[in-house]
């Protein structure tokens, strides 16, 4: 498997060499489930190159291979049609109507279309999704995700296919990947989720890719109730969920992540202990040991060489840039910066982050000068904007910020950060009526941000609007409903006529 997903995984290469037999992440760190690439499901929504599909599958989880469906050398199908699948299943039992409930022939009888959906890239690459699952169109109308139904029935419902297949002998199997709720609540803040994520994270029968990426999510929801979780996930056999819960310890106070952390330094895996090196880089070495420094800074060489591997990328200056500045070497934080634009003038986030660099070091002159060109360079950056007018209320010129954060919500409408920045701005500058129109746009897209539900409240109240302050503020405790802080908000608030 390791040997195929070399080259047929979506993964950041972090070493020159690959030995075979040893874990994949001492050459590669794979990707997870992460959004825009696989639905929460795990389906695959962008290209994946298979890997992080099939290790979703059951059949993987039970042995099979790539090669015992595809030849390792011609790379061909070991058989053609539903044949392939027969090598393993009865095709008695299992290409036969009372299983797919499809006339025989048809495409519908066809083990692919049903468990292998293809979707068709860049109009040429049709690819099919190799997590090998059972078509669930009620997940369609929970949570909006494709199904293979759908591939054929374009004329019906979600919901049509739904009530057929709970009607089919064992309609009501939910299949092996089971995590959509789950890692659907993660990503959307729902209520829940972090308990959620914890289920998913310790459930040891489901694949190991879907508990770390449940794993990483919790980093989003960390509390004394979850971090339990992320111990457990730092010590566990598999090191993609070791890599995973180093990464949701970013989010950790830096004497958690100190004590958790510093362990994996010397974890026997390459990508675990680069993670590590990330994690520990920006805790304040006055919290360490002498000794403790030592080990910082010999897997910081180590990370700096596996960035170095592909020192031709200006992903990899950045990464360097990133560390350095967490470590508060600016100098070098700087350099690699510019390489980065050397190597790749149109590579945008690095002049985002160089002028982010000048900032802590009092230089926002240059900094905007960067900023600017970044947007000349790609007027549709919602990033450079929206630094920009950060920077600009910092230089007092509010007018000229307004626009570029407006801009910036424009641009990312989805990015309910940005929307709640200028809604901010636009309040502070007297103009709540549009700040709250700005709001409840982004409620409407992000019905689950706490800090679009906070500004709602908040605004809502002080504008004299106490009934719809009050709902905000209600569904804001819903989703967090042990929040003491939430609990005051509520309870500080008068009721209509008061």
């Amino acid at each position: 498997m390791n040997v195929c997903a070399q080259c047929h995984s979506r993964r950041s290469e972090i070493a020159e060499d690959y030995f075979h037999g040893k874990s994949l992440l001492d050459s590669y760190i794979p990707s997870l489930l992460d959004e825009g690439v696989y639905y929460p499901d795990g389906q695959i929504q962008a290209e994946d190159y298979e890997y992080g599909s099939f290790v979703q599958s059951k059949m993987y989880h039970q042995g099979v291979t790539c090669s015992d469906c595809h030849n390792p050398h011609s790379l061909e199908l070991r058989a053609e049609g539903n044949a392939l699948c027969g090598q393993c299943h009865s095709a008695a039992k299992y290409d036969a109507p009372l299983h797919h409930n499809h006339k025989a022939g048809s495409a519908g009888a066809s083990c692919a279309a049903c468990h292998m959906p293809e979707t068709m890239y860049m109009q040429i690459d049709g690819r099919r999704d190799h997590s090998i699952r059972v078509p669930r169109p009620d997940l369609t109308v929970e949570i909006g995700v494709p199904n293979a139904c759908g591939k054929c029935h374009t004329d019906r419902s979600p919901e049509w296919a739904a009530s057929e297949i709970s009607g089919w002998e064992g309609g009501d199997y939910k299949g092996y990947q089971d995590y959509a709720e789950a890692l659907d609540a993660g990503r959307t803040g729902a209520a829940g989720a972090e308990g959620l994520l914890m289920s998913l994270a310790g459930n040891e029968g489901a694949p190991s890719i879907a508990r770390a990426t449940a794993l990483r999510d919790l980093g989003g929801y960390l509390s004394p109730s979850s971090l339990p979780s992320l111990e457990e996930g730092l010590k566990n056999g598999d090191p993609l969920l070791r890599e995973a819960a180093l990464d949701a310890l970013y989010h950790a106070p830096p004497e958690t992540r100190l004590t958790l952390a510093l362990p994996l330094l010397k974890d026997p895996v390459l990508g675990v202990r680069i993670k590590a090196v990330s994690v520990l880089a920006g805790v304040p070495k006055g919290n360490m040991t002498p000794a403790q420094v030592r080990m910082l800074s010999d897997g910081f060489g180590e990370f700096v060489r596996s960035q170095m591997v592909n020192a031709d990328r200006p992903e990899s200056h950045v990464n360097l840039g990133l560390a350095y500045m967490e470590l508060g070497q600016f100098a070098q934080a700087e350099e690699s910066y510019k390489t980065a634009m050397r190597i790749a003038p149109s590579f945008t986030p690095a002049y985002v982050n160089l002028a982010d660099l000048y900032r802590m070091e009092g230089r926002d002159a240059e900094g905007e000068g960067l900023l600017r060109k970044a947007i000349d360079i790609a007027p549709e950056n919602a990033d450079a904007y929206h630094a920009l007018g950060l920077l600009l209320i910092r230089q007092k010129n509010v007018p000229e910020a307004m626009n570029a954060l407006g801009e910036a919500a424009r641009l990312s409408p989805d990015n309910a950060r940005y929307s709640y920045v200028y809604a901010v701005a636009l309040n502070e500058t007297g103009k709540t009526d549009e700040a709250l129109t700005v709001l409840e746009e982004a409620g409407s897209r992000n019905p689950n941000d706490r800090e679009i539900l906070y500004a709602l409240t908040v605004f809502n109240a002080n504008s004299g609007d106490l009934a719809a302050a009050r709902r905000y503020a209600e569904k804001l405790q819903e989703l967090s409903p042990d929040d003491p802080a939430v609990e005051k908000l509520l309870n500080d608030l008068p009721h209509s006529g008061e």
